[in-house]
């Protein structure tokens, strides 16, 4: 009898060449904005990312769908802000849209993109009570998107890779069963956040709903990457602040991040929120450097929360009323 040996494990962090020119492309907008302005240049980056991570499709067309996820980010934390001006409003919208986007993606992949993407960027939203707190972000995250889509169309087109396939996704009992596990998640973040009256109520919410995936071994890894991602990310910003250096430091940095996100998007570690909670870092830390000490505990203590909701959430709750519901043998 013949057997297969198992493919190899991909690296943990895996580095494209190709796609480092690509992101050193999509960063130098905001790179020569920040020798002016190192705030609006970090957000402009900030705006960046969600293109940056996306693999470059190898038809024109699959680039132009690669942009409407990054509308969909700004618009989702434009809603989530509209949403936050009346908090039960907020927790009981989190969980509806949870729900139902569950239930869609048990037929169709849009609701899997709600739920991964839309859902979480909902939470950020938290934070910016009111559109008029949340429009400058919305827009830094089409502008980052347009830029991105224009840049790709300068790019020839190639044969699809079958290593870019998508892959099968969960069956859709359990695609159902994550969408009220996603939205008692949020709901309960949101809650808390609320409760307690963070600065940052979306925090918390999103640091839940972004780790959270069908597979519970994959959640746990996300749930480890993140909190260190985010300690990482933040210790870097800072200690870049600090130096007070010129804004050409700060925009060869937010190059340099920007390159490092998409080479490195195919990793097997979770490595994109070491590059956001950089710039976000250098977006709040770039005017008021004395609130490094502060910043610092708040994103990592209300990070720490949300995945520790969605640990119990998924690991605890979950299990309990799966054996409550099993008819005795």
């Amino acid at each position: 009898m013949v057997t297969t040996a198992p493919a190899p494990a991909p690296p943990a962090i895996r580095w494209d060449g190709a796609s480092a020119l690509r992101g050193l492309l999509l960063g130098l907008p905001a790179a020569a904005m920040a020798a002016h302005d190192v705030q609006p240049a970090a957000l402009l980056a900030v705006g960046v990312i969600p293109a940056a991570i996306l693999p470059l499709a190898a038809r024109r067309r699959g680039r132009v769908r690669a942009a409407v996820v990054g509308y969909l980010a700004g618009i989702s934390i434009v809603l989530g802000s509209a949403l936050a001006v009346w908090p039960p409003l907020a927790v009981a919208g989190i969980f509806v849209i949870a729900v139902v986007a569950g239930r869609v993606a048990a037929d169709r992949p849009a609701g899997a993109l709600v739920l991964s993407l839309c859902l979480p960027l909902m939470g950020a939203g938290l934070s910016y009570s009111g559109v008029e707190n949340s429009w400058d972000l919305g827009l830094a995250l089409v502008a980052g998107s347009t830029w991105a889509l224009l840049l790709s169309m300068c790019w020839p087109e190639h044969a699809p890779s079958e290593a870019l396939a998508a892959p099968q996704g969960p069956p859709p009992a359990v695609m159902v069963r994550f969408g009220y596990l996603a939205g008692t998640t949020g709901a309960l973040c949101a809650a808390i956040g609320f409760g307690l009256d963070l600065e940052h109520v979306g925090w918390p919410v999103i640091a839940g709903l972004i780790v959270m995936r069908p597979v519970p071994a994959v959640q746990r890894m996300r749930s480890v990457d993140r909190i260190a991602d985010v300690v990482l990310g933040a210790l870097l910003a800072i200690a870049l602040v600090a130096t007070g250096a010129p804004g050409w430091v700060f925009g060869a940095a937010i190059a340099v991040v920007i390159v490092a996100a998409t080479a490195t998007a195919a990793s097997r570690w979770y490595l994109t929120p070491a590059y956001t909670t950089f710039l976000v870092f250098v977006m709040l830390l770039a005017n008021d450097p004395d609130d490094a000490r502060s910043r610092f505990w708040e994103r990592v203590l209300e990070t720490a929360l949300g995945i520790g909701v969605a640990a119990v959430v998924v690991f605890a709750i979950a299990p309990l009323i799966t054996r409550l519901r099993r008819p005795p043998t």
